[in-house]
């Protein structure tokens, strides 16, 4: 298998997405969702779907479960674009409460829980050039490789890859042992994206803009920090320069794994040599696209 310019690594799972709430439910009653949707996600998975869908060349580097539903799970991605590390677990599902203030999101450990940093250091091939990256996201989820992130990063920097990093939200919540941790494996990355209320939190900060710059300025000059504000808007600093793209406000019931596509948008655009605001701006429309059509589609045909 030739290696290729982009590296998905992370976590891959079942998604189930049900709405929309208008209040929560008392304990003990039942409630009929208007809306559901079973299908192949996690936050490396609707990247690395997401990208065969743009048709990028990339390897999506995921554990697998060893259940019937792994076998259905598999089945959703290109063998070719895949390298499956089987652990003995059932499959992880996460369900996605969609709330008209919100969302909730319930995962079961399965093999999430069970795969371990080895998995993926094993499958990391040499980088090809300096315009590969690879992509760490939804590690969150993953207990075994968190433990062993500073060595992800150290290995595929060694490897001659560039490091992106999307870690999200630690299922423990951010405080001051998160927060400290995290802010290393950001300075160990090339690229860094996270969401506006994260930021925030690790900054100690009731404003974005602010939040950015400090957290900016603990940077190097090379590295890239990347905030998704909401669904409409996107900012980026880079060589202390701010980029920002948006888009006008879209109406779309489920919006589970807009970030994740807009890391393939931006990704793609960024490793073709387009350049910081391109490459937001091409991810804000690619994840804009995908969460307002059914079946979701990842760019724009022209006949």
């Amino acid at each position: 298998m030739a290696t290729p310019p982009l590296l998905v690594l992370g976590n891959v799972n079942l998604e189930l997405i049900l709405g929309t709430l208008s209040e929560w439910p008392e304990f003990e009653s039942e409630t009929i969702m208007s809306t559901s949707n079973f299908r192949a996600g996690g936050a490396a998975g609707n990247t690395a779907l997401a990208l065969a869908g743009l048709s990028v060349e990339h390897r999506l580097i995921a554990a697998i479960g060893n259940d019937e539903l792994a076998t259905w799970l598999k089945g959703e991605f290109q063998p070719s674009t895949t390298s499956w590390t089987a652990v003995q677990a059932n499959t992880s599902v996460s369900v996605s409460i969609l709330h008209e203030q919100g969302r909730v999101f319930l995962t079961s450990q399965g093999h999430l829980n069970a795969a371990t940093v080895d998995t993926m250091i094993d499958a990391i091939p040499p980088a090809t050039s300096r315009s590969s990256f690879a992509l760490l996201t939804g590690i969150n989820l993953m207990p075994g490789v968190t433990a062993g992130m500073s060595q992800l990063l150290t290995m595929l920097s060694t490897m001659g890859w560039t490091t992106v990093l999307d870690y999200g939200r630690p299922p423990e919540g951010w405080n001051e042992d998160t927060i400290s941790v995290y802010r290393n494996w950001a300075r160990a990355s090339d690229v860094v994206i996270m969401l506006e209320d994260d930021l925030r939190t690790i900054m100690h900060s009731d404003d974005t803009d602010t939040a950015m710059n400090e957290l900016a300025a603990t940077l190097a000059t090379h590295q890239i920090l990347v905030v998704l504000r909401g669904l409409t808007r996107v900012d980026a600093v880079n060589q202390g320069k701010i980029a920002t793209t948006t888009c006008d406000k879209f109406a779309a019931t489920d919006t589970v794994g807009f970030g994740d596509i807009f890391n393939a948008g931006f990704l793609n655009s960024l490793m073709s040599g387009e350049g910081v605001q391109m490459a937001i701006e091409s991810g804000l429309t690619v994840a804009k696209i995908a969460v307002t059509t059914s079946p979701r589609l990842y760019g724009v045909f022209v006949d």
